[in-house]
């Protein structure tokens, strides 16, 4: 009966910081995403010669973070289309996920990025980061 009791209390314990950590895991996962559109889009322009009519799905092929099972993320670039000389991706977590509140995660063009646990919109500077500190 003891043990059944401390076993109960270390997983009390565990749970709250494995759910955590598979919060940070998905986060990290959907900005590795995003760098690789952003490498796209350098290509795009690059073929192209301007960003101007880039669409998420055109680029990565979904508009959502996975692009396969349980969506996280839905994906925008803001202007959709992107104009021509800029372009700024935004990850906004999916309303019922276990990702719902923790915060938006934006790159751009010029490779700031930016994440804020309760953000709900990007506020991209040079000195802008995504890594929570």
């Amino acid at each position: 009966m003891i043990v059944v009791a401390i076993v109960a209390i270390l997983a009390a314990i565990a749970y709250p910081s494995y759910q955590s950590y598979k919060v940070r895991v998905s986060r990290a996962e959907a900005q590795v995403v995003m760098l690789e559109i952003a490498a796209k889009m350098s290509a795009y322009k690059n073929s192209k010669g301007n960003y101007s009519g880039a669409t998420v799905a055109s680029i990565y092929g979904s508009t959502v973070i996975p692009s396969q099972g349980n969506a996280l993320y839905d994906l925008a670039f803001s202007p959709s289309p992107t104009t021509e000389t800029g372009w700024e991706l935004i990850a906004t977590p999916k309303t019922g996920t276990a990702q719902a509140n923790n915060g938006v995660i934006c790159v751009n063009d010029q490779n700031q990025r930016f994440w804020g646990k309760a953000a709900k919109t990007c506020v991209l500077s040079p000195t802008s980061t995504w890594d929570g500190r």
